[in-house]
């Protein structure tokens, strides 16, 4: 901040900044005017002006608001003071105004700095994001991931959907997947998580993982720990079998569902990957986790209308997006009706 700019003008311009911040209107004829009595008015205008600039589309964000809202209550202070202190404690409260601007605009950076990246796919819509450190994800239908990265770690949250994780190797900084309350832990791996509507699925596709509590700490060792471990402490109520850590190897998959224990089984990798070629590949699986599944790709939800039929097995290839062609095969091999509702949002099956 230059020495040559008057601590009474930056205390103005600061009110002014947040004011226009704090509202719709980017101007108004008194801010016009206060700009036009004195070239050093502009001065000070650009000084403040510059950093709020930098925000750009965070601005509105709730974080940002909640922080120029102090600044404003701050700076609108400092003026409504000034004006009954002597020039020396003038000078003094618009330093403090100056300040207060000051500690808003790092406290923003410094927000924005820790907020994690967010990204997402919309219906139908498959995504890689590669990032800074040359991991990928691969991110299916409808489905969200976080991103945090800081010095010593690299934390990810997958919110909701599937998405495939080739992660950089980096020993110091283990790279975590939280997903249903649950911790997936690498250093330098390949692996995929479903986070399906009952169940959460952990494969493990190159390398080694660690399966946590998300409140354990990721430390390396764990890496190399047994394949499970009983833990103490009160069971989860989403997962009620109690454990510690599970340890997979390439090739296995850990499924989680609820009411039931954990359990790790052998799976084909061609099949669990199906989805990043734009098909959906199901044998002998339940109607109830395939029209799960299916229904992440559809423009109109499919339910069961029949809980007799949750049951039946289901095995093929589907391509993802093409729910006509589901129906079609299950009406025809299956006993089985579709009807859609009113207005065609959903789409009923029930036993035939």
């Amino acid at each position: 901040m230059s020495a040559s700019l008057d601590p009474q003008r930056l205390a103005q311009a600061a009110a002014w900044r947040i004011r226009f911040s704090d509202s719709d209107d980017t101007s108004d004829g008194e801010f016009e005017r206060w700009l036009a009595e004195d070239p050093g008015n502009r001065a000070v205008w650009r000084a403040v002006q510059s950093p709020w600039e930098i925000l750009g589309e965070h601005a509105a964000s709730a974080g940002v608001i909640r922080l120029r809202r102090g600044a404003l209550a701050h700076a609108h202070d400092a003026i409504r003071e000034h004006a009954q202190h002597t020039r020396r404690t003038r000078r003094f409260l618009g330093f403090a105004a100056a300040a207060s601007i000051l500690v808003c605009t790092l406290a923003l950076f410094g927000w924005l700095a820790h907020r994690p990246d967010v990204y997402r796919t919309g219906f139908g819509e498959r995504r890689i994001v590669t990032l800074a450190d040359g991991s990928q994800i691969s991110l299916d239908s409808r489905s969200e991931v976080t991103v945090r990265y800081t010095a010593d770690a690299r934390a990810l949250t997958l919110v909701r959907g599937q998405a495939h994780f080739d992660v950089a190797h980096d020993v110091e900084r283990p790279f975590t997947v939280t997903a249903a309350d649950r911790k997936v832990v690498a250093t330098g791996t390949e692996f995929d998580v479903d986070l399906a509507e009952r169940e959460l699925l952990v494969t493990l596709i190159r390398g080694h993982v660690v399966v946590l509590p998300s409140r354990a700490a990721p430390r390396p060792y764990l890496l190399a720990a047994p394949r499970s471990e009983p833990a103490a402490r009160e069971p989860d109520p989403r997962f009620p079998r109690n454990w510690s850590r599970i340890v997979l190897n390439p090739g296995e998959q850990l499924v989680m569902a609820r009411g039931a224990a954990p359990r790790v089984v052998r799976v084909d990798l061609a099949r669990v990957t199906a989805w990043e070629r734009g098909e959906i590949d199901f044998s002998d699986e339940p109607l109830s986790r395939v029209v799960a599944q299916i229904d992440r790709y559809s423009a109109h939800r499919i339910v069961l209308g029949d809980p007799t039929i949750a049951s039946l097995r289901i095995s093929g290839v589907f391509r993802t997006g093409d729910v006509d062609g589901f129906v079609g095969t299950l009406t025809s091999y299956l006993p089985i009706e579709a009807q859609a509702s009113a207005g065609g949002a959903t789409i009923v099956l029930r036993s035939r």
